[in-house]
C-alpha cells in the first residue's frame, strides 16, 4: 500500500469509527469542546486571565480527549462494542491518569514547535511531526513525558510524511475547523462572546474526535511497523 493510500486510510478509519459509535465518540467531544472554548468567549476584559485559562482549558480537554480516544481505539482493534463495554465516564476517568504526563510532552513539543514556526514555518511543522505521537506513546506504552518523546521522533523517523498527513494536519485541522465554525456563529448571531463560544463548541464536538482519533489510528499503523524492525 502507498504512502497517500495509507494516509487516507487512517482518516478512513477514525470517520469510521465516529460513524459506527457516534455516543461514545461525539458526547465527550461535545463536552470537552465546550469546556475548551469557553473561557476563550465568555471571559472578557480581562486579557491576562483570558489567554492563560484559554490555554489551560484547551489543552486539558484536547489531551484529555486525545487519552480517552487511545482508550477508544484499542477496544475497536480488539473488535469490542464500544456501546456495550466501559462507560464513557469509566474511560475518561481512566485517561485522566494520563493527562499530567501528557500536558507536559504537550507543552514542551507545542511550545517548541510554535517558537520555531515563529522563526521560519518549515521547523516547526517538522518539530510537532517529530513528537505528535507522544501523547498515544505515553498511554499505550506507559512512558515519561521526555521519554515519549524520543519514542515519538524515533518512530517518525522513516514515516515522516505519513505522520504529516495524519497526526499533523489533524491537529491544524481541528484549531483551524473551531475558530472557523466560531467566526461563522458569531457573524450569524452578533454575538462575540455566547454565539463564538456556541459556534466553536458544535464544531469542535466533531473535531475534536476527529483530530484525536486519527492520531490514534497513525500511532497504530506506525507502531505496528516499527516492531518487526526493532525485533530483527
Amino acid at each position: 500500500m502507498g504512502e497517500q493510500d495509507s494516509i487516507s486510510g487512517v482518516w478512513r478509519e477514525a470517520l469510521a469509527i465516529i460513524r459506527r459509535y457516534p455516543a461514545a465518540v461525539v458526547v465527550p467531544g461535545a463536552v470537552l469542546g465546550a469546556l475548551a472554548e469557553a473561557p476563550t468567549y465568555l471571559i472578557v476584559d480581562r486579557l491576562v486571565l483570558d489567554q492563560l485559562l484559554t490555554y489551560l482549558a484547551a489543552a486539558f480537554a484536547y489531551y484529555l480527549y486525545l487519552a480517552y480516544a487511545e482508550g477508544l481505539t484499542t477496544d475497536y482493534e480488539r473488535g469490542e462494542d464500544l456501546t456495550a463495554s466501559r462507560s464513557r465516564l469509566a474511560r475518561l476517568l481512566e485517561a485522566a491518569s494520563f493527562v499530567p504526563r501528557v500536558l507536559v510532552a504537550a507543552l514542551v513539543s507545542v511550545s517548541l514547535a510554535t517558537a520555531a514556526t515563529v522563526l521560519l514555518v518549515v521547523p516547526g511543522v517538522w518539530l510537532y511531526t517529530r513528537w505528535s505521537l507522544s501523547t498515544p506513546v505515553i498511554c499505550k506504552e506507559d512512558m515519561g513525558p521526555v521519554s515519549s518523546l524520543k519514542r515519538s521522533s524515533a518512530l517518525v523517523r522513516g514515516h515522516f510524511w505519513f505522520v504529516l498527513g495524519t497526526a499533523t494536519l489533524a491537529f491544524v485541522s481541528e484549531e483551524a475547523a473551531i475558530h472557523a465554525g466560531a467566526l461563522v456563529a458569531g457573524t450569524i448571531t452578533g454575538s462575540h462572546s455566547w454565539g463564538e463560544w456556541v459556534g466553536g463548541s458544535i464544531v469542535a464536538a466533531l473535531a475534536i474526535p476527529l483530530a484525536a482519533l486519527t492520531t490514534s489510528v497513525a500511532y497504530s499503523r506506525v507502531a505496528k511497523l516499527a516492531r518487526p524492525l526493532e525485533g530483527s
